[in-house]
């Protein structure tokens, strides 16, 4: 068999050495054959689709997800010259069931974590790698197994009509790269299946976090790892300031959940000090008004809880413009849900193993691209944010119809001045909605957000300044 130039020079046919596209570059021939051995998942005998050729099957899914299998294998083979090998949609799902899960898992775990050098624009904050974490769902297909293994979320609308997938990242805000995640049914919550996360937090990290995570048991586990936290909190729970610090900011202390009734009675009574364990924290209240070009003005307030316990170094209105980076874990879910797998798009598989294979193989695509991204910002000394991840998984997928991966066309098209995103983006606002439909009639729309989008808005952070309890003063 003879292929075109550009394709990968392993093995004697392309479909044996397998490919996708530019990507090959990061997920090589070398590297699979590895994860395959690791795994024990090399093919015993000689096969039509060897298991590297599956490997680069499974992971074209998810840069055809409208197209059938008979779709996908075509589009992957279509710049070659191939004239007998022309598998069946069964052969190729077997194919899949014969690789399992465990080369895929293997894959993403060599590929994960942070890729922003230390000259990477916005991936720092005060010599901290800014991350966060948050939770997403992803609808599997509506069969009896996947329901039996991934359950029906329900609600106030009754069930859902797909099972979901609980899926938690850790997200490398500067690069929107995985540092690790995990999924898995619906069991636990996001704050158990962010404890899976805590082995991936290293010392020099700063993590960034929502309201759903605010256990105070969790973010003793967070700060036993040796990263920072910036903590978005309920404001229904009682924080005691001890110290108010010059600029508004409160240092506190957060007891474990066992002796949360001893201090907060001491809180109220005074008296000796009980003897208790916690983790001690600061707290900033903020006020954010946020006013349009006509006058209209809007305010809520947030309270933040962090370990940066050092006000000077650390202000309080630069940790709040800070949180806003936590938005970055929100920016990568929908690159990763709606663009790269489609925004109305149910995983394909029937089983819960393969849906678990299928996963995998989405966020090692994704994590390939953000990779290729980083590299390409970092050679041109762009702050990563401005690169398209449209434009690059565009070009992607043309260079894997057209079986070219020797080449650097992703880096050429993130890095054309016609795809750049602004250096400086507008602010911009809208209110949280339901933004998928409840039934194929009716939409949950925004209502007076509209207007808003269109016109300049000017955010301002005020820091309320907290009573301290050595003052007298007790709640």
């Amino acid at each position: 068999m003879h292929v075109q130039s550009g394709m990968p020079a392993v093995g004697r046919s392309a479909v044996a050495a397998g490919h996708l596209g530019e990507l090959t570059q990061v997920i090589t021939p070398q590297l699979v054959d590895e994860v395959l051995a690791t795994t024990r998942r090399v093919q015993k005998r000689v096969r039509k689709l060897p298991s590297r050729v599956v490997v680069y099957f499974v992971l074209a899914m998810t840069l055809f997800p409208s197209c059938g299998y008979a779709g996908v294998w075509a589009s992957m083979t279509a710049g070659l010259r191939l004239r007998a090998v022309r598998p069946s949609a069964a052969a190729l799902r077997a194919a899949r069931r014969r690789v399992g899960v465990e080369p895929l898992a293997a894959l993403f775990a060599r590929l994960r974590g942070s890729v922003a050098t230390t000259a990477t624009a916005g991936a720092f904050w005060q010599g901290l790698r800014l991350v966060a974490w948050d939770a997403t769902t992803m609808e599997t297909a509506d069969t009896a197994a996947n329901v039996a293994v991934f359950k029906r979320h329900r609600s106030g609308h009754g069930p859902a009509g797909y099972p979901q997938v609980h899926l938690s990242a850790l997200v490398e805000c500067g690069t929107r790269a995985l540092i690790d995640a995990v999924f898995g049914p619906r069991t636990g919550g996001e704050a158990g299946q962010a404890r899976r996360l805590l082995p991936s937090l290293r010392s020099g990290m700063l993590l960034l976090a929502d309201r759903g995570y605010d256990s105070y048991a969790l973010m003793r586990e967070v700060a036993d790892t040796g990263a920072h936290l910036l903590f978005r909190s309920k404001t229904r729970h009682p924080v005691p300031v001890l110290q108010v610090l010059p600029d508004g900011s409160g240092i506190c202390f957060l007891p474990l959940p066992a002796h949360s009734v001893r201090y907060h009675h001491w809180v109220r009574s005074g008296g000796t000090p009980p003897q208790v364990h916690g983790l001690l924290a600061r707290v900033i209240e903020v006020t954010i008004t946020v006013t349009t070009g006509d006058g209209d003005t809007r305010a809520s307030t947030m309270r933040l809880l962090t370990t940066l316990l050092d006000a000077h170094r650390y202000p309080a209105a630069d940790l709040a413009r800070l949180y806003h980076q936590r938005w970055e874990a929100e920016t990568a879910f929908f690159a990763l849900k709606a663009t790269l797998r489609g925004p109305s798009q149910v995983l394909r598989s029937h089983h819960p193993t393969g849906v678990n294979q299928e996963i995998y193989a989405y966020l090692i695509t994704y994590q390939a691209l953000r990779i290729t991204a980083s590299r390409a910002a970092d050679t041109a000394g762009l702050d990563p944010d401005r690169l398209s991840f449209t434009v690059a998984l565009r070009t992607l997928r043309h260079s894997v119809i057209s079986a070219v991966s020797h080449t650097d066309s992703i880096t050429a098209a993130l890095l054309d001045p016609r795809h750049l995103h602004p250096a400086r983006r507008r602010n911009r606002t809208s209110p949280r909605t339901v933004k998928r439909t409840l039934s194929p009639y009716a939409y949950n729309k925004p209502k007076g957000g509209a207007s808003w989008a269109k016109l300049r808005i000017t955010t301002s952070f005020t820091i309320t300044p907290r009573t301290s309890l050595t003052n007298g003063t007790r709640p």
